[in-house]
């Protein structure tokens, strides 16, 4: 008993930590949602019904497949589309199943496309909840309206730079806010419903069905295009699993959900009461006095930039899937907790985000302008994440064709919703949508250039089998020289191209120690040890292998501390790193690929610094290698 309540008050402190660290961009959708959704459908009874029954139904859909499915679909605690193709992957070979490599092929296009869309999503999520939130001071105050895009450049500002200081420290300093939040929007909610409560009979799936059974295509499509955007932010619960817990995600998400339905049925009672539909989130919240008004302007600014914060987390965890994966350049992490390893920083892209979020903010001007290059992105994820789930199950189900149709048969649900989403959001391509797509072909680019010359450059590099090494020895008989190289390593069964190269040469110094570095799930630990692999014409020659296990927190480890306790540092001692320089002579769009792949090496941040070697231990070794 004593262990199950620690556990349970454990799960309950993650769901604290959840609903300031992922839950702030559906959080704050009733800024935009029926603003947007009623700027051109007319204000009637079946109308407001019927899109308030869509805004349910779309929870249910967003509850079913992200809060349910697929946190439980995860890659060693690890969520998002990166994870859920290392899933698939894993899973095929678990299961020894053969051929199907078109399958992976296509999972892994899927994993970029999600990956990339998500990512441009991110970008355009802090730009449109801080403008949804500051625009408040129109209501009231119009005269201040040349101040909304200084201010949120301003709160923009801040938000990326505090981002050093990791997620767990924010996220305790932002879940009071968005409980506060949460509690406050409801309340609205209440006091405008409360005259109005058979409102409550939207919750039924018929109202959605005769809005869109009674409506042509040209307001049906345009109307789902906004009531999407009240589940924008969802995908966040399995992108940022590795950041909290499935319980304590599930928890955060039961409670959220509730507070934003009893605040979407509240605005759908004032939009009907007072035919105005301009801001009715701040309109609904002048019916309870002035003061509260200003307190809801206040705290909906604070919440739009516990808004940006989820997907910015969102987008670090994704980043670094890819990233590990092969899909994008090696860019520095910074581990943030002792507790949680997926809580993590990267530099870079937090400084590529906050000037793509102020570029969104300089191009588009208004929330209202930025809801047309929303939701496409998140709604071609949507598709994007089911047929992967697909995929995991026709792998995982493939022998038993009971589990198979039930899980064809969850997936058709999914895609329903999926698809008429996506559908409803095609049409604001030209009006903003065009916005995200551009970001995401960039990305896709990126992707596909750096794993296609990731791949042919490592193929390119000449490599051996340890166990060659005494043959190479024999055949280039080098010159001995006195001395240590250190070279590194990802395969310590594999002979380094660098120590290849030095052979060719003509010399090889006394000592040679290869050097692995690996990663534990322990934060702060490190283990070290040496072994003798082989001694070569009477001990005239001793090749040595390391391997080091480190903590996931430990960023910068003293390599050359490291040796001296080995006995591995024989003056004069070096620190041997292979460089390459790649070169292509491909044609048309393939020299395309590979040209921006070089540029991106090239310009990619080196890691020895992350050993701390003086520079003067340092010897590059390579050669041109053609791609």
């Amino acid at each position: 008993m004593p262990n199950s309540s620690k556990k349970n008050s454990n799960h309950l402190y993650i769901a604290y930590l959840a609903i300031g660290g992922i839950l702030g961009d559906i959080g704050t959708s009733p800024l935009y949602v029926m603003l947007l959704t009623f700027k051109f459908l007319p204000v009637t009874k079946d109308n407001i019904m019927g899109v308030l029954s869509l805004i349910v139904w779309s929870f249910v859909f967003l509850s079913l497949k992200y809060a349910w499915l697929a946190l439980d679909l995860d890659n060693k605690g690890e969520g998002g589309t990166y994870a859920l193709l290392n899933l698939i992957a894993n899973t095929k070979k678990r299961l020894n199943i053969k051929n199907y490599k078109w399958v992976i092929i296509l999972a892994t296009f899927l994993s970029m496309l999600c990956g990339a869309l998500l990512l441009s999503d991110g970008i355009i999520t802090p730009s449109i909840s801080v403008l949804a939130a500051v625009e408040g001071i129109d209501v009231v105050y119009p005269n201040l309206s040349p101040m909304i895009i200084p201010i949120a450049v301003l709160i923009l500002t801040g938000l990326f730079s505090i981002q050093r200081h990791g997620t767990e420290r924010i996220a305790k300093f932002f879940s009071p806010i968005m409980i506060l939040w949460f509690l406050s929007i409801s309340i609205c909610g209440i006091v405008s419903l409360i005259k109005t409560p058979w409102l409550l009979k939207a919750f039924s799936p018929y109202y959605a069905i005769y809005f869109l059974y009674h409506h042509p295509i040209g307001i049906v499509f345009p109307t789902l295009g906004y009531v999407v955007l009240c589940i924008t932010g969802g995908e966040a619960l399995y992108a940022d699993e590795a950041h909290y817990s499935k319980p304590g995600i599930r928890i955060a998400w039961g409670f959220a959900s509730l507070c934003l339905l009893i605040n979407y049925f509240g605005q759908g009672a004032y939009i009907l009461a007072t035919h105005n539909a301009s801001r009715p989130f701040f309109g609904m919240s002048l019916i309870i006095g002035h003061s509260f008004y200003i307190y809801m302007l206040f705290l909906a600014t604070l919440a739009a930039i516990i808004a940006s914060q989820a997907m910015i987390t969102g987008a670090f965890s994704t980043y670094s899937q890819a990233m590990e994966l092969g899909m994008f350049p090696r860019l520095e992490v910074k581990n943030t907790s002792s507790k949680l390893k997926g809580q993590i920083y990267l530099p870079v892209i937090n400084r590529i985000m906050f000037i793509a979020c102020l570029a969104t903010v300089f191009i588009f001007k208004s929330s209202d302008r930025l809801g047309d290059a929303y939701g496409l992105a998140v709604t071609g994820a949507f598709i994007g994440t089911t047929l992967m789930m697909n995929i995991y199950f026709f792998f995982n189900y493939k022998n038993s064709a009971l589990r198979l149709i039930f899980s064809q048969g969850i997936i058709l649900f999914f895609l329903c919703f999926d698809t008429s989403f996506f559908s409803a959001n095609v049409g604001k391509i030209p009006t903003g949508g065009w916005f995200p797509l551009v970001i995401a072909s960039g990305l896709i680019f990126t992707m596909l250039s750096w794993k296609k010359g990731t791949r042919h450059l490592f193929h390119s590099i000449p490599k051996e089998k340890m166990d060659q090494f005494y043959h190479i020895l024999e055949s280039t008989r080098p010159s001995i020289l006195p001395g240590t190289d250190i070279y590194m390593t990802a395969n310590s069964q594999i002979i380094p191209a660098s120590l290849l190269h030095q052979l060719k040469n003509g010399s090889v110094k006394e000592q040679i120690v290869i050097t692995t570095v690996k990663t534990t799930s322990n934060p702060w630990g490190i283990i070290y040890d040496k072994e003798l692999i082989k001694s070569y014409k009477n001990g005239e020659i001793n090749l040595y292998r390391v391997i080091i296990e480190k903590g996931y927190m430990r960023l910068f480890i003293n390599l050359p501390n490291i040796m001296h306790e080995l006995g591995l540092d024989s003056h004069p001692c070096r620190y041997v790193f292979g460089t390459w320089n790649p070169v292509t002579n491909k044609k048309g769009f393939r020299r395309m690929l590979y040209s921006y792949f070089i540029f991106l090496y090239k310009v990619s941040p080196s890691f020895t610094r992350r050993f701390m070697i003086p520079y003067d231990m340092v010897l590059y070794l390579g050669s041109d290698i053609e791609i």
